[in-house]
């Protein structure tokens, strides 16, 4: 199996890259997302009061635990975290299956040292603060319901600073650096060549076993 990483700042097309690399390898490859993992929002807690972008916000335990068992060929049950009431809702807990190529996307998935080494591959999305902004305006605004107001209250207090405390100090982890993500044609097509490479390396490794 091999295991890719994609990281970055929020907005900055983690989702649009891992989507174009599971496209390009078809039912071989699976996407786990980082943002299934957030802590559930205690009761009575104002989410405003929250820093999201902040390590504590996830349960980095459970996605170690979930890396592993994939890495060993188990099926995991991903949770399903609404962005809207902050809390988790077992009942639409999900099963992701082993394939020979997971991508793992999120703001943080390389923040521990211990996730890192559990990485074949890994990519940080590089991409202006301002385009990062506006993608999350779009963003929150569509799909969560939020108004400008709060997104850049959010942004100001909470996003910003995480960027640069936790998020961008990634880059200096990762393999390769990809500046604005999938319109970066010839970077990306490098990236979706080493992986093939590296796929066809794991398949050599595996018909060796069996000579």
């Amino acid at each position: 199996m091999i295991l890719v990483a994609v990281v970055g700042g929020s907005g900055a097309g983690k989702t649009s890259v891992a989507t174009t690399i599971a496209e390009r390898f078809g039912d071989r490859c699976g996407i786990l997302s980082l943002d299934d993992y957030y802590r559930d929002l205690p009761e009575g807690v104002d989410p405003r009061d929250i820093n999201f972008d902040s390590p504590q916000a996830f349960d980095f335990d459970l996605f170690k635990e979930h890396l592993i068992m994939l890495k060993k060929g188990e099926t995991v049950m991903v949770p399903s975290y609404n962005m809207i009431t902050f809390r988790r809702e077992p009942s639409k807990e999900k099963p992701f299956h082993p394939r020979k190529l997971i991508v793992v996307e999120g703001i943080l998935v390389l923040h521990r040292e211990d996730l890192r080494d559990l990485f074949d591959l890994s990519i940080y999305i590089d991409a202006p603060a301002d385009e990062r902004l506006i993608r999350r305006i779009e963003r929150d605004t569509r799909e969560r319901g939020r108004s400008l107001e709060s997104i850049l209250n959010q942004y100001r207090r909470y996003v910003m600073p995480a960027f640069r405390a936790f998020v961008e100090p990634q880059k200096y982890y990762c393999d390769i650096v990809l500046p604005w993500g999938v319109e970066n044609r010839a970077g990306l097509q490098m990236i979706l060549n080493a992986i093939e490479n590296m796929l066809r390396n794991e398949e050599r490794k595996g018909d060796d076993h069996l000579v």
